[in-house]
C-alpha cells in the first residue's frame, strides 16, 4: 500500500524509530510497546509468506522445467528409435510437440500467477 508522508513515499513496513524520530518519548509508553511488538509480528508473518511464495514459485518452475526436459528427451528418444526403425515408429510432429508445449507454459503461466 502506498501512500505519501512529507512529501516521501513510504511503502510496506516502516522503520519505527523514523516514525517516532520528532517525538521519541511516546516509544516509552506501554501502548506503543504493545503496537510496536504487534507491528514486528505482522512484519515477520509478511516476509514468512514472501518467501513461502517465492519457494512455491521456484518449486513450481523446478517441476515445469523438469516436465518439459523429460518431454524433450522423450522426443530424441523417439527419434532416434523411429530413424532406426521406421516401419515400427509413427514418425513424430514436431509442430503438435511445440504447440503442446507452449500451451503447457502458458497453463502453468495461468495458473500459477508467473507473469511471462
Amino acid at each position: 500500500m502506498w501512500f505519501k508522508r512529507k512529501n516521501y513515499k513510504i511503502f510496506g513496513m516502516i522503520n519505527i524509530n523514523k516514525l517516532f524520530s520528532r517525538n521519541p518519548g511516546l516509544l516509552d509508553k506501554s501502548e506503543v510497546k504493545k503496537l510496536i511488538t504487534y507491528i514486528q509480528e505482522l512484519e515477520g508473518q509478511v516476509l514468512e509468506r514472501k518467501v513461502e511464495d517465492t519457494y512455491d514459485k521456484e518449486h513450481m518452475l523446478k517441476s515445469m522445467l523438469s516436465d518439459i526436459l523429460s518431454s524433450c528427451g522423450e522426443y530424441e528418444e523417439n527419434k532416434i528409435l523411429q530413424d532406426r526403425y521406421p516401419e515400427l515408429y509413427k514418425n513424430i510432429d514436431a509442430d503438435t510437440l511445440v504447440k503442446n508445449l507452449m500451451a503447457y507454459i502458458l497453463d502453468m503461466n495461468r495458473k500459477n500467477d508467473l507473469r511471462l
